[in-house]
């Protein structure tokens, strides 16, 4: 097989697609540190017999092929009956620093494919090097052949697809090496498993002995802990029946130990006990502001209900403006945890109920704006996410989201071929990115897709306002000069002249133009329209051949018939 190992890129895999829309699908890998944006290949569809059916070349733009990154290119084309096959060969490879490569085949260089056939040797290699692997690495005259196919030139330290560094590919993956890793492996796993069944037998043994232990100890906790509660029981029936003032006391002194939840439950317990209530509801409030400032410090570590019921607590049975406030502090918290949890609504909803002087409470607001905008932006709501991202002005890098609202829509009509509307959208964000750069391409594919309908003279007009990019400004003069060679065939020589002036220093542009205004200024001479033949001459170049003697011989001529006339002055 032969190869050009200076390509830049490589086809990793070929589709054939037929139906409606026919066409052949290349997988392509780009080998270089640099990013691919149009590529031009050659493909052919074969028969199974590798008979041609069908050729054809195509060029492809906007690929965004990434530097070692795989990335399609499309090729539409017919496909024949019988089609199996669909090789496909780079001919030129531009990059987006607009460097172009073209392919050279007195630089090919032969190799020997080292795929290996499907079996216990491929297995192997593939265990070891993984399932990229199809051949162990060949050495060969001009070339060294990677364990994944690739052929690499012998300067080359590393495969070019693969990465992999020549010296450990020869040392690890060569078929001895292989064959030595897969024996030792086999060693280490029938030890492993010798050394599993043991574990599991002493595990097994170890369990069964703490089982019987167990066992006896469970029997003896059980005959003490009736006796224990038959004692409590006892105990307990002569000190409290009919003393639920001790339950109280013993309430009152949880409250001043600050054990708010014994004190809860042990006057809830007494119900409508004399003086059980106004204590129960000191014990809930002083619960509350425990929780309230908890909860408004760290809301990650609370719940949204929690939160929500602590706050409602404080608001109904707090005393005062500093409850309510502490209140206000924990539905700001719940709020950022609703915003943080991805419910800008709610967030927003709670803290539009906020008081409007409250510190936060504005802050939070706007990173609810930002994260609405955000998600419309995820969303490729991209008319609305710029809306919301300038309403918000220098918050953060809301501008830059909204000039991203404008150019990832552009890039889509740009795909679509929508190149004008793509153009005036990235003229509103011309330092964004490489929004110039765009603008010019548009203009740049626009004139193509013209220049492919006919349209010759909007073609080159759109060459024209794409400037230096690639090279529009030679197609906009071939587009020139095809229709000024036109009109000089046609003997058009008026129509003409302009435009051979305008190309002049373009392949014999300068020689055309003299020419015609010479043919012109002669016609007129002939008709002894003298003034008219001076005004043909008058604006050639000074330093071209003959232009002073053939204009001061028509001012010569003109003199003489004015002078016949009787035209002195």
């Amino acid at each position: 097989m032969r190869i050009d190992l200076r390509c830049p890129a490589e086809t990793v895999e070929t589709r054939i697609c037929a139906g409606e829309d026919p066409r052949v699908e290349l997988i392509l890998m780009n080998l270089t540190d640099r990013s691919i944006d149009s590529c031009e290949a050659t493909v052919r569809i074969l028969d199974r017999d590798g008979e041609e059916l069908a050729r054809t070349v195509h060029r492809a733009r906007a690929l965004a092929g990434r530097p070692h990154g795989t990335f399609p290119m499309r090729v539409p084309m017919e496909i024949p009956e019988g089609a199996v096959g669909a090789p496909a060969v780079l001919d030129k490879v531009w990059f987006e620093d607009h460097d172009v490569w073209r392919r050279d085949p007195a630089r090919e260089t032969e190799y020997e494919p080292n795929a290996l056939k499907p079996g216990s040797d491929l297995n192997a290699l593939r265990y070891v090097a993984g399932s990229g692997a199809v051949g162990f690495p060949s050495q060969q005259a001009g070339v060294w052949v990677c364990v994944c196919g690739r052929p690499n030139a012998n300067g080359d330290s590393f495969c070019a697809r693969c990465r992999r560094g020549k010296e450990g590919i020869f040392q690890q993956y060569n078929r001895n090496a292989v064959m030595r890793q897969i024996s030792q492996r086999e060693r280490q796993l029938d030890l492993q498993t010798r050394s599993a069944r043991e574990e599991t037998a002493q595990m097994q043994r170890l369990r069964e002995e703490e089982y019987n232990q167990r066992e006896k100890r469970r029997g003896k906790r059980r005959r003490l802990m009736i006796s224990l509660i038959c004692a409590l029981a006892l105990t307990a029936a002569s000190l409290f029946a009919g003393v639920p003032a001790l339950r109280l006391l013993s309430a009152d002194t949880a409250l001043r130990e600050n054990r708010l939840e014994d004190a809860k439950q042990m006057l809830t317990a007494l119900g409508s006990f004399p003086g059980a209530e106004t204590r129960l509801a000191e014990a809930e409030i002083r619960t509350a502001r425990r929780d309230g400032a908890a909860a408004a410090a760290n809301p990650d570590a609370w719940s949204g209900e929690k939160m929500t019921e602590t706050a409602a607590m404080l608001r109904e049975k707090g005393d005062g403006a500093e409850d309510a406030a502490l209140a206000d502090r924990v539905d700001l918290a719940r709020a950022r945890k609703l915003l943080a949890g991805g419910d800008f609504d709610a967030a927003e909803k709670l803290a539009l109920g906020l008081p409007e002087t409250m510190d936060g409470r504005d802050s939070l607001l706007t990173e609810c704006a930002y994260s609405r905008a955000d998600q419309a932006l995820r969303n490729r709501e991209y008319e609305r996410a710029e809306q919301l991202f300038t309403a918000l002005g220098e918050y953060r890098d809301a501008a830059d989201k909204a000039k991203e609202a404008v150019y990832e829509p552009a890039l889509a009509k740009i795909e679509a071929g929508e190149y004008d509307a793509a153009a005036e959208m990235l003229s509103r964000i011309p330092d964004y990115l490489d929004s110039g750069e765009l603008i010019r391409k548009s203009r740049y594919l626009k004139g193509y897709a013209l220049e492919n309908q006919g349209l010759t003279e909007e073609a080159r007009q759109a060459y024209l306002a794409a400037g230096n990019y690639e090279d529009a400004e030679t197609r906009a003069q071939e587009l020139l000069w095809t229709k000024a060679e036109s009109l000089y065939a046609a003997e058009d020589y008026e129509g003409a002249l302009p435009l051979y002036r305008e190309l002049d220093g373009y392949e014999d542009a300068r020689a055309k133009w003299i020419e015609c205004a010479t043919k012109l200024a002669s016609a007129a001479h002939r008709q002894k329209e003298y003034g008219m033949a001076i005004a043909w001459l008058e604006d050639l170049p000074e330093d071209t051949r003959d232009t002073i003697t053939i204009r001061t011989r028509a001012l010569y001529l003109g003199a003489q018939a004015a002078a016949k006339r009787g035209e002195l002055e």
